[in-house]
């Protein structure tokens, strides 16, 4: 959905893939890959997209028809990712090792997540968000509110 959603929102305003390619520094074949489906468009290329057009992480992932929240940042930062997952897994009494088989991602991967050592995959994240049903724009320290709109 990410993808056909990037398409519809490039073409709405008009850009090429080239002008989107150069924004996001890289190539035009790369873009064209995310867009096209062919390859999964790393977290912080998809926020740089979004904060691009103004729109919400939510939107362009399929999570609602909101397109825009107030965002009250507009970068990511893992850490704050890493804590928002863990506080979210938390409340929901589940242990890594159930996350991490609904995220289809290895335990050891998911707890570096949580640590913030590492920066969570585009899709593992859209499943964690779809599972718990909580906004990927909260998890990301984007906005306040972590009710999907």
């Amino acid at each position: 959905m990410i993808y056909e959603r990037m398409k519809d929102i490039r073409t709405y305003f008009d850009n090429t893939q080239i002008e989107l390619a150069t924004y996001l520094n890289v190539s035009r074949s790369t873009y064209a890959g995310w867009e096209n489906g062919i390859d999964a468009i790393p977290l912080l290329k998809l926020n740089d997209f979004c904060n691009y057009y103004g729109i919400s992480l939510d939107y362009i992932c399929g999570l609602t028809n909101t397109k825009k929240y107030e965002i009250i940042n507009d970068k990511i930062d893992k850490e704050t990712l890493g804590n928002n997952l863990k506080s979210i897994r938390i409340t929901n009494n589940d242990s890594q090792e159930e996350v991490s088989k609904i995220i289809k991602v290895d335990q050891s991967n998911y707890s570096k997540y949580e640590l913030g050592k590492i920066l969570i995959h585009t899709y593992p994240l859209i499943d964690f968000a779809k599972h718990y049903k909580v906004s990927i724009d909260y998890l990301c320290g984007k906005r306040k509110d972590s009710e999907i709109k």
